[in-house]
This record gives structure tokens, sequence and C-alpha cells, in this order.
């Protein structure tokens, strides 16, 4: 592969699976587009350009990338929080779901109004373990992320006959500082012996599978969700 000719474009550019998928491309010799929706896309690699885009921004997404044209794209964006049946907010609800779903299908519409993409271009869309897990005060979030079962796999159609490809990856409870901060060290310990492998998938585990779906290796693979949690969500050790 031309590391030199091979542009991605990351949604989510902010956070911490954004910001490790940016580096991770980086490392690699690729131009990289960090996009995020407020103004504190992170410096990085000189090369990288920045932009800030949300729902409804003025489209800046021709100027950005000039003669370019995207051979990847991953959405890594989205919002989270807590609540039940009993805590439900229509707002708030509809506020997450605009974040996780209506943000994917908006920005990749301008894209392709734009005639951004490459021919055979990858797409990948950050999910959850947590769209096809129930888990206490989980219950917004769990349903927006079910939603992109939905999207991921209308796209698969509506993109295929162009040869785009568009898959989604699952992580699990990430091993970051914010994971620890917010879990208690037996809650981690449960949720490590839960795993076939003993341990908390990291960044490096989502970073090595977007890179390889998004790549040229990915002969044949769309439509499909795929866990990097290190064997949890299918297994249970009693």
């Amino acid at each position: 592969m031309n590391t030199a000719g091979f542009s991605v474009a990351v949604f989510g550019a902010t956070g911490a699976i954004g910001q490790a998928i940016c580096h991770w491309y980086q490392a690699r010799g690729h131009h990289v587009v960090a996009i995020g929706r407020t103004s504190s896309v992170p410096k990085a690699a000189d090369s990288t350009q920045r932009i800030n885009w949300d729902i409804g921004s003025p489209d800046r997404f021709p100027e950005a990338l000039a003669s370019r044209r995207l051979n990847a794209v991953v959405w890594a964006q989205g919002m989270n929080f807590n609540d039940d049946i009993f805590s439900f907010d229509a707002t708030e609800h509809q506020r997450i779901y605009s974040a996780n779903v209506v943000f994917v299908l908006e920005s990749l519409k301008t894209l392709l109004k734009d005639e951004l993409l490459a021919p055979k271009a990858r797409l990948c869309v950050i999910s959850s373990i947590w769209q096809n897990i129930a888990k206490q005060k989980k219950m917004s979030y769990a349903i927006t992320k079910s939603a992109l079962q939905g999207l991921v796999q209308s796209l698969s159609i509506d993109l295929g006959s162009s040869g785009i490809l568009v898959n989604a990856v699952l992580p699990g409870a990430l091993d970051t500082p914010m994971t620890r901060a917010n879990l208690s060290a037996d809650q981690i310990a449960r949720l490590e012996h839960m795993s076939p492998l003993g341990t908390l998938p990291s960044l490096d585990d989502v970073c090595n599978l977007v890179g390889f779906l998004c790549s040229e290796a990915n002969t044949g693979i769309t439509g499909q969700f795929i866990a990097a949690d290190r064997g949890f969500s299918h297994a249970r050790i009693i």
C-alpha cells in the first residue's frame, strides 16, 4: 500500500478511541484528517489536518481535503450517559441518538455529496458490545448503539455497488484511565475474570482491528459487527 497516498478521516478525534486511531494511522505514514465537534481537536503531526464539524455546521470538507479523496473513514464520535426507564428523558434521549446515529448519517451524506470517497473506500463505525448486551443504567446508550446495526447493514447495501465496504467495531470495557477511574477494583477484576484472555481489551486491540477492516487486505468483509473485547461478550467463565 502507498502510505503517502492513503487518506483517512477520523470523526471523534478528541476522544480516547479517536485519538488512538489517529495516532495509529500517523505512525504508519498515512494522511490523517482529525475531525471533532468542538474547537478542541488535539494537535498532532504537522501533516495532520484538523477540522471542527457538527450537524448543521458549514461544509468544510472539500476545502480541507483539496484534491484528496478518502480511502477510509472512521466514526469514533459519540455520547454516553446513564439512564433507565425511571429516569428516562425524551430530550436527552434524542440528543444521544443524534450524536451516536444521526451524526454518522449526516456526515457520510455530506462526504458522498462532495464525492470525497475514493473508489472502494472502507468505512468503519465504532459501536460497543453494549449494543448486544444489556447493562444497568445504560438504556439510551444501548438503544442508540443497537440502532447502528440497521445503519451499518443498510449502508453496506446502499454503497456495495460502488465497492465500498462498511463495518462496525465493538469495543468492550477498554483498559483506559477513564475506565479505571469509573470502575472499582472489584468491578475491573470481575471483567477480567469473565474474559477468556484474563485482561481488559486495549486501545491497540481496537486500532488494529479498525486498521485491518479499513485496509486493502479487507477484500470482502462488509455489513459486519466485530467485537474487540478479548472474548468477553461471547464467553461465560463460571
